[in-house]
């Protein structure tokens, strides 16, 4: 049940994006933004982990493909570009203009993806507790992809070698997005010495902080 609301909000926010480049950014082709950090998550990486789940469903292989996509994908370049969004409206704002409907649409973009993300880490923490050394897998999978990830964020400013606009500066984006990564590899750290009784206990307090 929850996989499939998954797929819808995904649909949704392709809909909201689709959208948002072709009528407020009036720009077609952003191919020039798909760097080799950025091809070699998105090209390479994540189809390569999601489907390998089609013929091999076992706790490794879900294990990679949680960390590619909600950990890596969601956790790090998601959030990240959510942060942007904001940092460039607040900039914009001050020079007068406003974009309500953008920033509120990315508002429901991110609660739904903070769903995910949440979900990736409660699979991971019982995969973990159900069997701890697959927490090689996790890290080696984690730190793999993490260089690749601030390349992306990196290559977003090479872009635009006369300065990016607004005056954004890209260690602060670099640091952002490295303080998701830290944080979600913590909380995946402790889930090695949980059982899956307090993991579950976790999961049901947050969602009734939800409520």
């Amino acid at each position: 049940m929850y996989l499939t609301t998954f797929l819808v909000d995904e649909a949704k926010h392709v809909e909201f994006f689709d959208l948002l480049i072709r009528e407020v950014a009036q720009e077609a082709n952003l191919e020039r933004f798909h760097s080799n950090n950025y091809k070699k998550i998105f090209y390479e990486e994540l189809p390569k982990a999601m489907g390998r789940l089609l013929e091999d469903p076992s706790p490794e292989a879900q294990a990679e493909a949680a960390v590619t996509y909600n950990m890596i994908v969601e956790g790090v370049l998601a959030e990240t570009g959510y942060y942007a969004y904001y940092r460039a409206a607040e900039l914009l704002g001050q020079q007068g203009v406003k974009l309500p409907g953008t920033i509120e649409g990315i508002r429901h973009v991110q609660r739904d993806e903070s769903r995910h993300i949440a979900y990736g880490i409660y699979l991971l923490s019982r995969l973990l507790a159900e069997n701890p050394s697959l927490w090689e897998i996790v890290e080696r999978r984690m730190n793999y992809l993490l260089p690749y990830a601030l390349g992306v964020v990196q290559d977003i400013f090479r872009t635009y070698p006369q300065g990016f606009p607004l005056q954004l500066e890209v260690g602060e984006f670099v640091n952002y997005a490295m303080g998701q990564f830290q944080k979600r590899y913590r909380r995946l750290e402790l889930a090695r010495n949980q059982s899956l009784k307090e993991i579950e206990q976790i999961a049901l307090e947050m969602q009734e902080g939800e409520a």
